[in-house]
Order: C-alpha cells, then sequence, then structure tokens
C-alpha cells in the first residue's frame, strides 16, 4: 500500500507538506474566530453565523469557477495567484479592528483557499498516471491536513495564541514561505498532462457536460448536505458548548479537535487496509453513518463529565477518516481527464454545506437549543446515505470498483 509514496514527485510532496503547515498555524486560530467575533464585537449566535457564511459564500462561487480557470490556464498559475491573495488576507484580519475590514480579510480568505486547494488537488492527480498513486496522494494529503488541524489548536492552546487575532500573521509569514517553495518548485516540474488546453471548452459547454451529469450533481448536492452537518465542528461545537456554560471551554475544545485529528492520523491508513476491497460507494455510505451517530451522540452526551463528548467525536472521526478521501476518490472517478479541473471545481460546490453550516447552526442553537441542532444534523447525514445510494445507481454502479 504505502510503495506508492516512492511515486510522490517534489510537486506532490509540496502539497502535501504545505497542506500540513497551512493547517496546523491556520487552526491554531480560526476554529476560535466565533469567539472572537462574540467577545471582540458582541455578536451573537445567529449573527455569527451570518457572518462567516457571508464571507464564504462568495469563496464557493468563485471556487467552482476557478477550476473551469485551472483547466484551462493552469493549475500552477492558478496556485500561485491563491497562496499571494491568503498572504494579504491573514495580515488583513490579523490587524483588523472593525468588522467591516475584518469581513473583507474572510472574503479574501476565501478566494485565495479555493485558488489553492481545489487545483491543487487536481494537480496532484496530474502529476502521475497510476490510480494506486493517485488515490494514495489524495489520502496522503488528507492524512497530513489531519496532523495539522489535530496539533495547532493543542499547541495555540499552550501557548497562549488561541483566539489571538495577532497569530494571523504568523500564518500569512507561512503562506510566503509556501508562495516561495511552490514558485521553485513548479518551475522544476511539469504535468504529464498540460491544464492548458490549445482548444478548450467555453465555460458555458463546461457547464453543459457538468448539466447532464445527474449522479455526479446528485453526489454534489449529498456532500453539500454532508457538509452542513460536519460543518458544526467548526463553529456550531463551540457555540454549544459556550451556550452551555462548560468551565474550561477552549482546553475543552482544543481536546475534542485533538481526539479528532489524533484518530484519523491513528486510523486512516489501518481502515484504508481494512477496506481496501470495498467500493467508494459503500466507503462513502459507511462515513455518512458513523457522521449521524457522532451527532446523535452530542445530542445526548452531557457536558460534564467530558467522557461521552470525547466518544462521540472519535466516532465521528472514524466516519470522517472514511469519508473525505474517498470523496476526492470519487471525484478523481468521475472527472473526464480534459474536465477535470472543472469537476473538482464543480464538487466545491457541495462546499456550500460548509457556508450555510454556521447560519444553520446558529439560528437552530439561537432558536431551539443544542439538542435540536444536533438532533436535526443525525437526520440530514442519514439523508445522506440514501443520496449516496442513489448517485451510484443512476452511474449503473460504477463507484463499485
Amino acid at each position: 500500500m504505502f510503495a506508492a509514496l516512492k511515486e510522490f514527485n517534489k510537486t506532490i510532496w509540496l502539497l502535501i507538506l504545505a497542506t500540513f503547515a497551512s493547517r496546523f498555524f491556520l487552526f491554531m486560530v480560526w476554529p476560535f474566530l466565533a469567539l472572537l467575533l462574540h467577545n471582540k464585537f458582541g455578536l451573537n449566535e445567529f449573527e455569527i453565523g451570518a457572518f462567516l457564511s457571508g464571507s464564504a459564500t462568495v469563496g464557493v462561487i468563485f471556487g467552482f469557477y476557478v477550476g473551469y480557470l485551472s483547466d484551462i490556464i493552469g493549475r500552477r498559475k492558478i496556485i500561485l495567484f491563491g497562496l499571494f491573495l491568503n498572504i494579504i488576507a491573514m495580515s488583513i484580519i490579523g490587524i483588523a479592528d472593525s468588522l467591516l475590514v475584518l469581513f473583507s480579510g474572510t472574503l479574501l480568505q476565501s478566494f485565495g483557499r479555493g485558488m489553492v486547494e481545489n487545483p491543487g488537488k487536481a494537480l496532484m492527480t496530474d502529476m502521475v498516471s497510476d490510480r494506486k498513486v493517485k488515490d494514495m496522494a489524495l489520502h496522503f494529503r488528507y492524512f497530513m491536513l489531519n496532523v495539522g488541524a489535530a496539533t495547532g489548536p493543542l499547541l495555540g492552546t499552550f501557548a497562549g495564541a488561541t483566539g489571538k487575532q495577532s497569530t494571523f500573521l504568523f500564518v500569512a509569514g507561512l503562506y510566503v514561505v509556501y508562495f516561495a517553495a511552490a514558485a521553485f518548485i513548479f518551475n522544476l516540474e511539469k504535468p504529464l498532462k498540460r491544464t492548458k488546453q490549445g482548444d478548450p471548452l467555453k465555460f458555458s459547454a463546461a457547464l453543459a457536460v457538468l448539466g447532464k451529469d445527474t449522479a455526479f450533481l446528485l453526489f454534489v448536492f449529498a456532500s453539500f448536505i454532508g457538509f452542513v452537518g460536519y460543518g458544526q465542528i467548526d463553529a456550531g461545537l463551540v457555540q454549544y458548548l459556550r451556550q452551555m456554560q462548560v468551565p474550561e471551554l477552549t482546553e475543552l475544545y482544543a481536546l475534542l479537535i485533538l481526539i479528532n485529528g489524533t484518530t484519523i492520523i491513528i486510523l486512516q491508513f489501518a481502515l484504508l487496509k481494512l477496506m481496501e476491497n470495498w467500493s467508494p460507494f459503500l466507503r462513502a455510505m459507511s462515513g455518512v453513518i458513523l457522521f449521524a451517530g457522532g451527532f446523535f451522540g452530542f445530542a445526548i452526551s452531557p457536558t460534564d463529565p467530558w467522557t461521552w463528548l470525547m466518544v462521540s467525536i472519535f466516532v465521528l472521526s472514524i466516519g470522517e477518516a472514511i469519508l473525505f478521501p474517498t470523496l476526492n476518490i470519487i471525484v478523481d472517478r468521475l472527472a473526464p481527464d480534459h474536465l477535470k479541473g472543472s469537476y473538482f471545481g464543480a464538487s466545491s460546490l457541495s462546499s456550500f454545506g460548509f457556508v450555510f453550516a454556521p447560519l444553520i447552526g446558529g439560528f437552530l442553537l439561537h432558536q431551539f437549543g443544542g439538542l435540536a441542532m444536533w438532533l436535526t444534523m443525525t437526520g440530514l447525514t442519514l439523508f445522506v446515505a440514501v443520496l449516496y445510494f442513489s448517485a451510484n445507481r443512476l452511474k449503473g454502479g460504477m463507484l463499485e470498483n
């Protein structure tokens, strides 16, 4: 299984290691942005949800078009410009003293993230031809993402950086290093297949191809709903704990995020080996069912002691370790070679789930409380399993091999 790592080139390793580093520093502060908005600017749960959703909405829409652009002008140019935007965005967030300036920073961050992540995943698959190597690259990228996400909040808490705006300036510095490394390595290595086409499809034609792929659209819609649920781990969970007046809130939340990331770090490749003969379709189904189990656990768990909250995040994390790498593999297999960037870009529309997650979660939490929010997320993720089943049927069982 790990023999595929030997086939990774410098570009793949750059994208993997940079994903780890950026998530490590970003997760020191980003999940706690909701606390910053409440403590510094006095926003309530729904207002925080609206703030976070507003900036992300534009970014997701733009990310769809960026996927198409990466098929036309090349993924590496898009990634470099996205890194430049991230440098500016993190600097703005680090010094903002008004909501308007802070919003502009989060908006730019949404643009930059869309220009780096989806073209980056597509570029990794452009660099190799063997399917097993492609799958392992996507799995390993997600593995390193979680190493960073797990350790970032914990280090931030111990270092006293959690929730401090100034920490965003360190993240900006990291993106400067990432930009320089990417510019150097992109100049050394070229993809096996050029992403810039001599006679490219117009954007309207690319949309028409995507619009006819009913199974893919259903898959994207299902993933959107799943992300509405999973997105509660970023903003909904921390606000729920604050609403429940949990003592030592930041320590508990950092511990839950540590369990989330550590579970994935320890179990992702063991689960991959265990399920290597399972189809991507069955993996996706099992992942969202475990999501539902985790959300139901949050609904019925007491906040003192922390034990059952920890068990719930553990169950959810197993589902995440199975589902999220599988989603990228499914998109790679569904996408025609000449439209891979467009398909990855279109799949990013499912990220609207993350956009609406703080808004929906904040509304449910503010109006009805935590029990209603978590039970709603349980029902939604079970519905996702039904939609994945339907998408596979429409594709004639293509995802069963």
